[in-house]
């Protein structure tokens, strides 16, 4: 008779104190040319209601998702020359998806457990497998801002080392940007064919005549392409409070939860907006929490040490299973 493996699970959980290192914006919603922050709705201890700026928890499990994907394609040494089919892709930066009824190209449950095997992220992180969503084994909390509203919700840890706190709504600034009609610059217009430059000069008097004469359907058919807009943005050096868990059975399983935090962490950038700068992160205190009884045991975390640390029983197990991870990656279809 076949002894079974006896596993032991290991609730492992990273509180976090992060600074905005650029101004973010997460969008939620869009009022013309105007887009707004997203915020949470949040009880205060008198009973009334706030709107706390956040990043919500699946921006934070995307990014966590999307720097696994990377440090997994790094240690099979698939960066390098890169190759990927479509699912593929769509299977480690995205999870995978579900199929409709009947349809044979999804993964299926079967095999779902050697893809776990092949690729240990999935596990920590789920995916989808046939007509289903498997659930991974992560808690991803919003990245809350740390403001008098969020207080009382806010581990005491992180209230004490954020510092002063200020109402949130002082932490949020409404930007303006242009995007300019480079056929408005006399200079730029010497770059133009003839034709082209007839035709802009055209609708150059057009557009003067329409002002001038007050009709607003000439006014709408001759404007220019210059384009105004204005969105939130939660200002740098903003402080956030954030909190990761991750259910582990095993040391490798352990470690890739280390490795996925401590990728993040390494370059951590979430919302929109990046091309501008947006979004950086950076960790500046933490706590790591060991459930692996009744009672919780507490202790520092250097975030500035997690990496180098970890990803050594990761990378062994992939690179291991390197040569087989290309070919059966060419069969999977998510």
């Amino acid at each position: 008779m076949q002894q079974q493996t006896q596993q032991k699970l290991e609730i492992k959980t990273f509180q976090f104190l992060m600074q905005a290192v650029t101004p973010i914006h997460h969008g939620h919603e869009t009022f013309g040319n105007i887009s707004t922050v997203m915020r949470r709705k949040t009880r205060m201890p008198d009973g009334s209601w706030a709107s706390i700026p956040a990043i919500s928890g699946d921006a934070m499990r995307h990014g966590l998702r999307e720097a696994g994907a990377y440090a997994f394609l790094s240690a099979a040494g698939m960066l390098s020359d890169p190759a990927l089919s479509e699912a593929t892709l769509r299977l480690l930066f995205a999870g995978g998806m579900v199929t409709g009824k009947g349809d044979a190209g999804g993964v299926k449950l079967d095999k779902y457990r050697e893809l776990c095997e092949m690729i240990p992220t999935m596990s920590i992180l789920g995916g989808c497998a046939s007509n289903r969503i498997v659930p991974g084994q992560l808690v991803v909390e919003d990245l809350m801002l740390v403001c008098k509203e969020s207080e009382h919700i806010t581990p005491k840890w992180i209230v004490d080392e954020a510092g002063t706190l200020d109402t949130c709504r002082a932490h949020v600034e409404l930007e303006q940007r242009v995007r300019m009609d480079p056929t408005l610059s006399p200079e730029k217009l010497k770059l133009l064919s003839a034709g082209a430059a007839t035709d802009v000069q055209h609708r150059l008097l057009q557009s003067e005549h329409a002002h001038a004469d007050d009709v607003a359907t000439a006014k709408e058919a001759t404007k220019s392409s210059m384009m105004p807009r204005q969105n939130e943005v939660v200002c740098a050096g903003s402080m956030f409070s954030w909190s990761v868990t991750a259910r582990c059975y095993s040391d490798l399983e352990v470690d890739v939860f280390n490795t996925l935090v401590a990728s993040f962490l390494a370059d951590a950038r979430v919302g929109g907006k990046r091309g501008t700068g947006h979004g950086a992160l950076r960790a500046v205190k933490a706590q790591g929490v060991i459930l692996t009884q009744a009672a919780d045991r507490l202790h520092p975390l250097d975030t500035t040490a997690l990496a180098p640390k970890v990803g050594e029983l990761f990378r062994t197990h992939v690179q291991a299973r390197a040569s087989k991870l290309r070919e059966y990656l060419k069969t999977v279809d998510a």
